[in-house]
């Protein structure tokens, strides 16, 4: 969620912007000093105020500014391992600690937002939030339901004076000076792809997929539970022959400790050569249904794909000993072995065969449902933005992978060397298995886009054939590109379509309304059924089924619930993606 605000002069309206994400990395991470405003410089780059809270990590800061003042874990409630995880989560009846139930999700999910929200003008903007308005800079399948809470959470509570909703993928373009482009945010909880085209996001042609940091964070759990070494406190007599403790204790590996090492020690390898694809075994295919923390064939098998492969060296980390073991002589060590740090984050690429599509797949799937006419732009001006994609070596290997995509491969099913007469039974029988088999070379359509392939980000970019124009793109970190642009939006007074606080008190008037005529109309509702229950088989055989006008708005519905009624308990904001736009 991006925000920024403004010191205005005598008599102007202050402003503040915020930004929804969901953002991975920049855990307990500080950012620069506070800067003092310069004399004669502008109020718009200099007093603005920018946040931009995800469903687990928040930036605040000033706008205009190139780096967030603060950014902080927001999720979880305190207690426990539970701190640090996410505030929302793809559906209401996949949020922790709701036990299912749809009401407790949405009522946490209100808790944790406005306490959040309540904490940026409080600790780290200290402003009036009745004097600023605010930007929302949502992701591009930000639930509806975290919307309407951020939006009650600014109107009713901080009484804000207004809010306007922007696309972070547009926002994460203008960082980068650019109006197109297609857009891949690897977030905590899910990966996007957006195409954007001259400022308006094709929301009906964006992908989406939940291996991202969430995902990455709980295989690399996983791993280290089961393959790292755990050694214990040495002591006077045992100091040279301790001995490896495996699997790793259970009361250790909290998410902070996991989470850490995951931004210390691990980064994304880029294979090459005949080792760069290893074959799946038909009698060893990897479940998705079952809890990685516990499936020890799981991890074995992984083991012995991923470590003859891997050049990394061991890690060795200090740690909090357990509580029987404090009458050691020092900390308690963790071994990470160097074959997880290096491919953990095959989980995100090609790992699995099941329901979740890969990433570079997602990218090329986004892109061959696109025009003809947009294809090479956006394929040569991909941003990749994100926490998770933070990660040392991502992008470049992101880039190796769309490449082996857009390649045919090297027996091509449509080698034309030799080809049969056509019209002759060599010739249709040569069709027929290339139809068969066309699945085979899904991107076929794509090969020719390959010389133009570009990231806008990679560091690193390709020389020579096969080469890209990459690296174009300024060199903030992925999980910044988002704020940035809010931050240039809130500079330039630029935004979504923008609902003032009377328009919002309208909106809640008429729903209050609307409500006591849905309640007015059950009650004649129950009046008619009970009326109804009074009479005899006799009488009822003409009512049923006959005269309509007797029946109120809504009673042709059971009460069940089936269908809807026409009203629910909470204001919705209208969704503005949803409305085309001059």
């Amino acid at each position: 969620m991006a925000a920024s605000s403004s010191t205005a002069g005598a008599g102007e309206v202050q402003a503040t912007y915020l930004t929804p994400t969901k953002k991975a990395a920049f855990a307990n991470a500080e950012a620069g000093p506070s800067r003092a405003r310069p004399a004669g410089a502008s109020p718009a780059y200099s007093s603005r105020r920018h946040s931009l809270p995800g469903s687990r990590c928040w930036k605040v800061g000033l706008s205009g500014e190139v780096d967030p003042r603060a950014v902080f874990d927001a999720g979880g409630d305190g207690y426990g391992d539970r701190e640090g995880m996410e505030i929302w989560d793809l559906g209401l009846d996949q949020v922790e600690a709701a036990r299912g139930s749809k009401a407790e999700a949405r009522r946490l999910i209100r808790v944790r937002v406005l306490k959040q929200i309540r904490a940026i003008y409080t600790k780290h903007i200290m402003t009036d939030p009745k004097a600023r308005k605010v930007i929302v800079v949502e992701n591009t399948y930000l639930p509806s339901y975290v919307k309407d809470e951020i939006a009650k959470s600014l109107f009713d509570n901080l009484k804000v004076p207004s809010v306007s909703f922007t696309p972070a993928s547009v926002l994460a373009l203008a960082a980068c000076g650019r109006i197109t482009g297609l857009v891949m945010d690897i977030g905590w909880l899910e990966t996007t792809i957006t195409p954007v085209h001259h400022s308006r996001p094709l929301f009906h042609l964006a992908r989406c997929s939940p291996l991202a940091g969430r995902r990455l964070h709980r295989r690399f759990k996983a791993l280290f539970r089961h393959h790292a070494r755990y050694y214990p406190p040495p002591t006077s007599f045992s100091y040279l022959t301790r001995q490896a403790i495996q699997p790793v204790p259970a009361e250790i590996i909290t998410n902070d400790l996991v989470q850490r090492i995951m931004q210390q020690a691990c980064f994304v390898s880029t294979p090459s050569g005949p080792a760069a694809e290893v074959e799946r075994t038909e009698d060893q295919p990897m479940p998705a249904d079952l809890d990685e923390l516990d499936d020890a064939d799981l991890m074995d098998r992984l083991r012995g794909r991923y470590a003859p492969g891997a050049d990394a060296t061991d890690v060795r980390i200090s740690t909090t000993p357990l509580p029987h073991e404090t009458q050691g002589m020092g900390p308690a060590t963790l071994v990470v072995p160097g074959w997880i740090r290096e491919r953990a984050a095959e989980v995100l690429f090609d790992d699995e065969e099941g329901e979740a599509v890969s990433i570079p797949e997602l990218v090329l799937q986004c892109i061959s449902k696109l025009p003809v006419d947009l294809r090479p732009i956006m394929i040569s001006t991909i941003l990749v933005v994100g926490g998770t994609a933070s990660l040392p070596g991502f992008i470049p290997r992101l880039h190796t992978s769309l490449l082996r995509s857009l390649r045919p491969p090297s027996s091509s099913l449509h080698d034309n060397e030799n080809p049969a007469p056509l019209h002759t039974p060599q010739h249709r029988t040569a069709e027929t298995q290339a139809w068969r088999k066309r699945h085979l070379e899904p991107y076929k359509e794509l090969y020719p886009l390959s010389p133009k392939l570009a990231i806008l980000n990679d560091p690193s970019p390709l020389d020579g054939e096969g080469g890209s124009k990459g690296g174009s793109a300024p060199r903030w970190r992925p999980g910044l590109m988002s704020w940035v642009g809010g931050s240039l939006a809130g500079a330039l007074k630029t935004g979504g379509p923008e609902m003032l606080r009377e328009e919002y008190d309208a909106l809640v008037l008429a729903h209050a309304e609307k409500g006591e005529a849905y309640r007015y109309r059950l009650a004649g509702e129950d009046a008619f059924f009970a009326e109804m229950s009074k009479q005899s088989p006799g009488d009822m055989e003409g009512t049923v089924g006959g005269s309509i006008e007797d029946l109120l708005p809504g009673m042709a519905l059971s009460r069940a619930g089936q269908g809807k009624r026409g009203w629910e308990a909470d204001v919705r904001v209208g969704d503005w993606s949803r409305v085309v736009q001059a």
